[in-house]
């Protein structure tokens, strides 16, 4: 018996393709030395991927409604960009690393949202992406991917 995926069946093969890819990407981040506590900047991606890996078989397990194209539309447009962003993320991170690619995707993924405020849009990514750069390099002293342009 061949059954055709639902919506929540794509998203959720969409999802572990990306969080694939994204473990894939940290086998190319430098090691952290000995003797820094906590996980490195190559073990809490990796524990994200996992996560996000595992939360996307759960949803690909989960009993989908039959599908009606009446009752279950098919998947949009803006979900389609939002996944193509986030597989253009991991390319974009070996290029100009991790903080400069949360803000590149922090502006398209609030513009796909529909926000049209460019000032806006732009405040909050710089505004974000100083918060993790403080929390994650000063705070917790963790050096973050910083892409083949910015000598990472």
């Amino acid at each position: 018996m061949i059954r055709r995926f639902g919506s929540s069946q794509v998203s959720a093969l969409l999802v572990g393709l990306v969080a694939v890819a994204a473990f894939a990407a940290t086998y190319g981040f430098d090691p952290v030395p000995d003797g820094l506590p906590g996980l490195g900047a190559v073990e809490f991606p990796r524990l994200v991927c996992l996560l996000l890996a595992g939360m996307a078989v759960l949803l690909f397990l989960q009993e989908s409604p039959p599908h009606d194209p009446e009752t279950a539309p098919p998947i949009g447009r803006d979900a389609w960009m939002i996944f193509a962003a986030c597989l253009a993320a991991v390319p974009l991170m070996a290029t100009i690393g991790m903080l400069g690619t949360i803000a590149v995707f922090l502006v398209v993924a609030g513009r796909l949202w529909g926000e049209t405020r460019w000032p806006l849009l732009v405040g909050v990514s710089l505004g974000m992406t100083a918060v993790i750069w403080l929390v994650f390099v000063k705070i917790f002293r963790l050096t973050l991917p910083g892409g083949w342009l910015f000598g990472g």
